[in-house]
């Protein structure tokens, strides 16, 4: 049984699709899973042993799935006739994907939506396994194979970033955390993406770093960034692919989600994980922060 699953997304759509990768091999005893979606987390379902076979949704080839004359490019027309079950999470209105799609051979299709209708508090990952008759606690328990114990060490992760600035803590309050850490001996790892400078530029301003107790992982692959945040006691966060990550390694994980956040949609999955979100994200003091991380983080 060959398998394609098509999912375009930012890092955290992406991710939360692994679950339901990991449960459609064993549903269908799969042969070969091919994957298309956002290329930074490739490498990691790849590593993971969720695909087999990966490509960019940004590659030319793929806007054939849309267009009006059907899909010409001869890889893609040779993959999809090997292909026994097509998984479309994207949004196709006028079903062109769904129609050259079967054209080029697959006999069974599903397409979807990549996201539950904005009025249903389900889980993102659950909504995408039922697009698929995957039961959700299969969702609910997996985790990656090289999930190791959580760390008892003096390193806390940070990133204090995200993909929509509306839900991003105050830099500044992730400052007083870090100063905080450090004075109680903690080490910070910082993590950072491309779009992040200026968040980095303002803490390196603001911040004196005590001699080893301050590390920075700038636009790292997203495989480097899971190995070190195996090493780490603890992991603090905005609503981010990043924080989903963490999460999914049972790095223990507090989570800062803003007003705009649904949690029931984007809660992420993991054993160890709080939640915080207020009205207002001014409302998070770093002392109620600080003192959830000590308690999650048995500092």
């Amino acid at each position: 049984m060959n398998i394609l699953v098509i999912r375009p997304g930012a890092i955290g759509d992406a991710l939360l699709t692994f679950p339901t990768l990991h449960a459609l091999r064993a549903k269908y005893a799969a042969k070969r899973i091919t994957f298309v979606s956002n290329a930074s987390v490739l490498p990691l379902a790849q590593s993971w042993k969720l695909a087999d076979e990966v490509s960019d949704f940004e590659q030319t080839q793929w806007s054939e799935l849309f267009s009006t004359t059907g899909i010409r490019n001869s890889a893609l027309r040779e993959l999809l006739a090997t292909t026994d079950i097509a998984i479309c999470w994207l949004s196709d209105p006028d079903k062109l994907v769904e129609s050259n799609v079967r054209q080029a051979g697959v006999k069974k299709i599903i397409v979807a939506a990549g996201r539950p209708p904005g009025d249903s508090f389900a889980h993102v990952a659950e909504y995408l396994a039922s697009t698929v008759k995957i039961p959700a606690k299969q969702v609910r328990a997996w985790h990656p194979t090289l999930l190791t114990t959580p760390k008892t060490g003096k390193t806390i992760a940070i990133h204090p970033g995200s993909g929509g600035e509306r839900k991003n803590w105050p830099i500044a309050s992730f400052a007083e955390v870090i100063k905080t850490l450090w004075q109680e001996g903690y080490a910070v790892l910082l993590l950072a993406g491309p779009a992040e400078e200026q968040k980095l530029a303002y803490l390196q301003s603001h911040l004196a770093p005590p001699p080893g107790l301050y590390r920075t992982l700038v636009n790292a692959p997203l495989l480097e960034i899971a190995q070190q945040l195996q090493q780490c006691r603890g992991y603090l966060g905005n609503d981010s692919g990043i924080t989903h990550l963490a999460a999914m390694l049972g790095v223990p994980t507090v989570a800062v989600f803003g007003p705009g956040s649904r949690v029931s949609n984007w809660e992420p999955l993991g054993k160890h994980v709080t939640i915080i979100q207020q009205p207002d994200l001014n409302y998070h003091t770093t002392c109620v922060v600080t003192s959830i991380m000590r308690a999650d983080f048995r500092m």
